[in-house]
């Protein structure tokens, strides 16, 4: 009789598969970007936003100066807590300016007088997605019910982790 394999969380593998393929602090990215308020608390939440993480760095906006003053002094116990949320010391720094904390009602250019800002650079290499698509069936093989590893396949492929992300796309300017 064969053995059973063991069964694995279904968190652990997503967790694993996005750290062996460099999208974990993406994934971290994102859910700052969407629960910052809960994250930051309502009073900081309101006046700041994160931008990005670039090289272990959160690149925090600050609604104005007085603000950016507030969070350096809130810094090191902000760095904390989200390390604390990252499970371990995913963020080295932040990196604190002024800019808008809300986006525009009319983002269809910029306004007058101002110039439109370049697009964040990439934070990752161009993933290759033979690459992607053979680590996903590694990473379903041990589950034994094809129907479940059908699902997880669909959902991988339906999120676009198996796939180029238009963040990653060659940017227009730099040709």
């Amino acid at each position: 009789m064969a053995t059973r394999p063991s069964l694995n969380p279904l968190p652990d593998i997503l967790a694993r598969f996005l750290k062996t393929h460099g999208m974990a602090s993406r994934m971290l990215e994102f859910t700052l970007q969407q629960h910052w308020i809960e994250i930051a608390g309502e009073h900081v939440g309101r006046h700041t936003r994160p931008e990005s993480i670039r090289h272990h760095k959160l690149y925090l906006v600050a609604e104005n100066s007085v603000w950016l003053q507030q969070l350096l002094f809130l810094k090191p116990e902000l760095l904390a807590k989200l390390n604390g949320i990252a499970d371990g010391a995913a963020l080295t720094d932040i990196v604190l300016r002024v800019g808008a904390t809300s986006p525009a009602p009319d983002s269809s250019g910029p306004a007058a007088g101002q110039t439109e800002a370049p697009p964040p650079e990439p934070t990752e290499p161009a993933l290759n997605t033979a690459h992607l698509h053979a680590a996903l069936e590694e990473t379903l093989r041990p589950i034994a019910d094809p129907e479940l590893q059908a699902r997880l396949r669909a959902l991988f492929e339906n999120s676009g982790l198996t796939a180029h992300r238009p963040a990653l796309k060659e940017n227009p300017r730099t040709r």
